[in-house]
């Protein structure tokens, strides 16, 4: 009989554990990680969207918690990888509400902070942002001069009655 509970018991903890593993969050060492060049050949450490689902894959999905993973845990500042067409959404996967701002303007990949528009490009990378709450989509520009240049915006994420902006950029591979 004892022998048969510490096999239910070990199977339990076995179950738990792959479950556990199956759920955790996508981390850095799960992130595709690239060095790729901008519009004026300079290097840019960038990384896969953490998720793709839809036809063709062209549905970026971007979970919260994984820009929280990357501004409290990463080593480096990392571009997310998005294209022509993408749709993205960012999703509150903790209950998170979220506000995306109308624009996403392009931003010198070096720094992040010095606004960068593309010429014969576009003022912002996405266009028709729709949703309110815990998704929120936008759809990426067509414009080919958009191509290997950063941008950037400022999303609000409220927890508990608490805002906190969290501003992660994206590059635009073609």
């Amino acid at each position: 009989m004892k022998n048969a509970l510490l096999l239910v018991l070990l199977v339990v903890v076995v179950v738990l554990g792959f479950l556990c593993y199956k759920n955790k969050s996508t981390s850095k060492e799960q992130a595709m990680q690239h060095q790729r060049r901008d519009h004026s050949g300079k290097s840019v450490k960038t990384v896969d969207c953490p998720m793709r689902a839809g036809q063709d894959k062209k549905t970026c999905i971007i979970p919260i918690s994984y820009l929280r993973g990357m501004l409290n845990g990463w080593d480096e500042d990392y571009a997310i990888e998005v294209h022509h067409k993408d749709t993205i959404k960012w999703i509150g996967d903790n209950g998170e509400s979220i506000e995306v701002p109308d624009a996403m303007p392009g931003v010198l990949c070096s720094d992040h902070t010095r606004r960068e528009n593309p010429p014969n490009g576009d003022l912002s990378l996405i266009s028709q942002i729709s949703g309110r709450g815990n998704i929120v989509t936008a759809q990426v520009t067509a414009n080919t001069n958009n191509e290997k240049y950063c941008y950037k915006n400022t999303i609000q994420v409220t927890t508990n009655g608490k805002t906190t902006p969290i501003d992660p950029h994206e590059f635009l591979e073609p």
